[in-house]
């Protein structure tokens, strides 16, 4: 039975083991082989065998892993502030050349100290960084005739062939010790993740191991710790992800592959290419190419709207997702090989990628449409004055059935063209009015930085404003699946009348939700304007927990299965500390989600790694004292994002009736321009 139990669960054999105390001595980690190897062990001193592998492999890597002390360059990584401290390093050479996690290192420290292990404290400085795994490589200043223990060299292509995936490891680290270091068990669960950078692991991952190896079975170092995250938008934010159960490590394969580069002082950054599909879903294909962004590798090289990406650097493409993975190892500098179909041609391109592309900007119209009815196209219901539809002359009730000779079937064709558009050529309309079609020129220019003026209310006969006893928004609770949150939804009681409806997703202040004082504060503007105002509470009334940031994802995916959500009108919201979510949850959804609102809260300072990029547009409002918020409003400007800050005394952000309304509703109404 006990036998039966450990093949079902290895983890099981762990727990025995330590619980035994045969590897108790050494921590909470292990380097077991398969547990199926001491089901059929009869040998008495197997374990012990074992046990002293174990001891071998983790003191063999005790004697690469250094404790590295800095000192002063104060700086804040998402909430946590980064000052002087020790950290971990990995020596790559015995002449003392040290790789490390770019955690601590992201700005410069005063000072830097290394415990080497003789016990002396030697001084070393950054010599570069790598951006895209988050690493840094440091040379530690040694004495005549010094040298020091370094990590062996493998021969690459036996480790490359080994079968990684659900083999024993160990995550090491000297932050809390200049001799032991700290050691986790747990077994690579992938390969090839954080974008093909980066092996995962279940061990405990956290800033007390970045920078430090992980280590198999025979001693040998598979990858160096580091604070990388599938999805990171804003600087520093990965460090977070380490209570999620999942940590990574970039292969040292990779490291050694870059190590001379890095060794004359380069830093590394991401490849980007600036190509832009017209399906931003990761999981989408075959991947359409609905244009470029003006000045990037991807045009320069010269894609079409229309071409099919089918390889990229030798692997098929068929979803977007496989586009990004052979992207995600190809550093700024290095070449990515496409191959597209072009109607009934292959065509083959080379692209250089950079660091940067040009910042792309929202670009802007000035137009109010509606899907036509009984017709193709889209009609124009509101022309913004002094704008580029404006100064086209563009009219009211007047049906947009192409641009630049692809027809506009649906918000979706419109949307991309526009998104795509150069700012010295203007796009060519074909327009129907009174059943004659005439071609308009009209020059886009980029998204304003105010709020919208107010526009005519479009529809309001269908859309009914709310008499007595007739009102205009009801309550309707969401189920989150087996999430302990609560959560409901204010939507519009007259819902079939609304072709698609604008969804805001809250995180309110940790606490219990008053419901009927949301819909009191809600309801006009759901009912009005066509709107669902979706909040969920925190499962602990004191505070917001990280794993709690996919509440965002899990209720869009609810409601859109209830309801029509117009893709220009997603939006997270939150208030109080509920906004920090927000400002994360919106950027690992930037392909989903078109504006990020927050209210009262206050604002670390924070720098964007993600530029803005076509489709995957996100305009922010962050509502409360302006001064503090200026640094993010300057940074995610920088970015090229739509970005405002609206002044108000937010004393309480919990109390509905201390919010400026008006203009919230303005900016959320905004969205839906073109």
């Amino acid at each position: 039975m006990v036998a039966m139990h450990y093949q079902s669960s290895p983890w099981a054999l762990q727990i025995f083991l330590v619980a035994a105390g045969l590897i108790g001595g050494l921590g909470v980690y292990s380097l077991l082989p398969p547990p199926a190897t001491l089901l059929h062990a009869q040998e008495p001193g197997l374990i012990e065998l074992e046990q002293q592998a174990l001891q071998a492999a983790a003191n063999q890597a005790d004697a690469f892993i250094v404790q590295i002390e800095t000192f002063g360059g104060l700086e804040r990584v998402g909430e946590e502030i980064i000052a002087e401290g020790p950290t971990t390093g990995t020596v790559l050479t015995a002449d003392g050349w040290i790789i490390s996690s770019l955690y601590s290192f992201r700005q410069q420290p005063d000072s830097i100290l290394v415990n080497l292990p003789t016990g002396r404290r030697a001084p070393a400085r950054i010599v570069s960084r790598d951006f895209s795994r988050e690493l840094a490589l440091l040379k530690v200043d040694l004495q005549e005739n010094e040298s020091l223990a370094s990590v062996p060299v493998y021969d690459a292509a036996m480790q490359d062939a080994t079968e990684l995936v659900g083999s024993w490891v160990v995550a090491m680290g000297k932050t809390y010790s200049t001799e032991i270091a700290s050691r986790s068990i747990g077994i690579i669960s992938a390969q090839g993740r954080a974008y093909d950078r980066a092996l995962q692991t279940d061990a405990k991952i956290s800033p007390i191991n970045y920078g430090g190896p992980l280590i198999d079975v025979q001693g040998r170092v598979l990858g160096i710790l580091a604070p990388l995250s599938p999805s990171t938008f804003f600087e520093g934010d990965s460090s977070q992800i380490y209570d999620s159960g999942i940590g990574f490590a970039v292969p040292l394969a990779d490291i050694r592959q870059r190590l001379s580069r890095m060794q004359q002082g380069n830093d590394i950054y991401p490849g980007k290419l600036g190509l832009v599909a017209e399906d931003q879903n990761e999981l989408a294909g075959p991947v359409v190419v609905a244009g470029a962004v003006p000045g990037s590798p991807a045009g320069k090289a010269g894609v079409r709207p229309g071409d099919i990406v089918v390889e990229a650097n030798g692997k098929k493409v068929q979803l977007l997702a496989d586009l990004r993975q052979a992207m995600g190892p190809v550093d700024a500098g290095e070449f990515l090989e496409l191959t597209v179909l072009r109607g009934p041609d292959r065509v083959d391109m080379r692209c250089e990628l950079t660091r940067e592309i040009p910042i792309y900007q929202r670009r802007f119209l000035g137009l109010r449409l509606a899907a036509a009815k009984d017709a193709e196209g889209l009609v124009v219901t509101a022309v913004e004055a002094n704008s580029p539809a404006s100064m086209s002359g563009l009219r009211m009730e007047q049906r947009i059935v192409a641009c630049n000779g692809r027809k506009i079937l649906s918000a979706k064709d419109l949307r991309r063209e526009i998104a795509v558009a150069e700012l010295d050529a203007p796009l060519l309309l074909e327009v129907i009015s009174d059943d004659q079609s005439e071609m308009i020129p009209i020059r886009a220019t980029t998204w304003p930085n105010e709020l919208a003026p107010e526009l005519a209310q479009v529809d309001m006969v269908n859309r009914g404003e709310a008499q007595p006893g007739n009102p205009a928004a009801k309550v309707v609770d969401l189920a989150l699946g087996d999430m302990p949150n609560k959560g409901f939804a204010i939507v519009p009681s007259n819902i079939a009348k609304h072709d698609d409806l604008g969804l805001l997703i809250l995180y309110p202040q940790p606490g219990p939700l008053d419901r009927d004082r949301a819909l009191e504060h809600w309801q006009s503007f759901v009912g009005n304007h066509g709107w669902i105002i979706a909040i969920v509470s925190s499962s602990d009334d004191k505070q917001w927990k990280l794993d709690e940031l996919e509440l965002a994802e899990r209720v869009l995916g609810r409601l859109q299965t209830s309801y029509a959500i117009d893709p220009a009108r997603i939006v997270v919201g939150g208030l109080g500390v509920g906004g920090r979510l927000a400002l994360i949850a919106g950027g690992m959804m930037r392909e989903k989600v078109a504006g990020v609102l927050t209210v009262g809260t206050q604002l670390p300072a924070f720098q964007v790694r993600q530029s803005n990029f076509p489709l995957q547009s996100i305009d922010y409002l962050l509502v409360g004292e302006e001064q503090p918020l200026q640094a993010a409003i300057e940074a995610l400007r920088k970015a090229g994002f739509s970005a405002l800050a609206l002044p108000a005394a937010i004393a309480q952000p919990e109390k509905w009736d201390s919010h400026p309304m008006d203009q919230i509703a303005r900016w959320l109404e905004g969205l839906a321009r073109y």
